[in-house]
């Protein structure tokens, strides 16, 4: 028989060639095959997880301005449960412990109050009106001395009348009209239409002796009452 005839049956009948051995993979890239599928199969799980964290300084607002609209008429646990709501989401946030320390000031907190305020204070040390928050109650809680502090270093942040008004009070305390005068004149400008700080100034002016000013100030607070 033909040589060429029998190689043509031989190609036709015979196995073929076995596949190429399988090459092993490295530990590295055994590794980002595995972070490949990995990330693959979460992939919309870890998305999720990124919108919502990236979202949390709006849901953290979003609660802390629903604590500041209780405050006002009332509620003022309901206030405390949004601001802590707030802290919860975002734990450096220094004007969520502010509204909570004046949501448990209001409530009688007076402790837990002081606590907030100085949280507040440690996360922003440029925050006046927390200060001006600390300063208020423990002046009522006797210690003068870090009222007074509080006051005017609330003061030198940013003038408001309340902190002039509070450290006015503080001298007054302290048995230093003179200075509370000024304090109380300060406030007035700042807020000339609060009855409260001239009612605080009459007392001060009549403690110098100033008996005309301490009328005219009574007689302001008196009209001013009356419009309101």
């Amino acid at each position: 028989m033909h040589a060429s005839f029998l190689l043509r049956v031989w190609d036709a009948v015979k196995l073929p060639p076995a596949p190429p051995a399988r090459r092993r993979l490295n530990p590295a890239q055994k590794r980002l095959i595995r972070g490949i599928a990995i990330a693959t199969a979460l992939g919309s799980s870890a998305w999720g997880l990124y919108a919502y964290l990236d979202s949390a300084p709006e849901r953290a607002l979003s609660h802390y301005q629903q604590g500041m609209l209780l405050l006002g008429p009332g509620d003022f646990r309901g206030a405390a449960v949004h601001f802590t709501t707030a802290i919860g989401i975002l734990p450096e946030y220094a004007d969520a412990y502010l509204g909570r320390g004046k949501a448990r000031q209001a409530a009688g907190e007076s402790q837990a109050a002081i606590a907030d305020f100085e949280r507040a204070i440690a996360i922003d040390p440029t925050l006046e009106l927390a200060y001006t928050a600390r300063g208020t109650l423990v002046r009522l809680r006797g210690d003068i001395a870090a009222a007074l502090a509080d006051f005017s270093q609330s003061i030198r942040l940013h003038p408001t009348a309340d902190a002039y008004y509070q450290r006015g009070l503080t001298y007054q305390t302290l048995r230093q009209p003179l200075r509370a005068v000024d304090d109380y004149t300060l406030a007035i400008d700042r807020d000339p239409g609060a009855p409260y700080i001239y009612r605080a100034r009459a007392k001060a002016r009549g403690d110098v002796g100033d008996t005309d000013g301490a009328r005219e100030d009574l007689e302001k607070a008196e009209r001013l009452e009356k419009t309101q």
